[in-house]
């Protein structure tokens, strides 16, 4: 399971990256933010990973992240019904799931 958290990981990192090139050929407007905060969770998810639950408050930390960044991609689906907002839904579930599951 970690490999799979680590994937999902990587993914929104990729996809945040992703974002932020396709924003700047397009010119998407006001989606900048959502792409830099799918970078700041997935990096302290990175962070998570890589060090367990040694550094104190990681835990609550990557938690609030997830949670918070999976209600704005609840109500961005809803607003614009895009099939990248149910890709980033299921990954950023998944890592809320690995988040609160996950042994130290």
């Amino acid at each position: 399971m970690r490999y799979v958290d680590r994937i999902c990981a990587w993914l929104i990192f990729l996809a945040g990256i992703a974002h932020i090139v396709a924003t700047d050929i397009l010119h998407l407007p006001g989606s900048l933010e959502t792409a830099l905060l799918w970078i700041f969770v997935a990096m302290s998810n990175l962070l998570r990973i890589v060090n367990g639950y040694t550094v104190r408050g990681l835990k609550v930390f990557c938690l609030g992240g997830n949670i918070a960044v999976l209600v704005l991609e609840v109500v961005r689906w809803k607003m614009y019904a895009g099939p990248e907002s149910i890709m980033m839904i299921v990954l950023f579930a998944l890592e809320t799931l690995f988040a609160i599951f996950t042994k130290a």
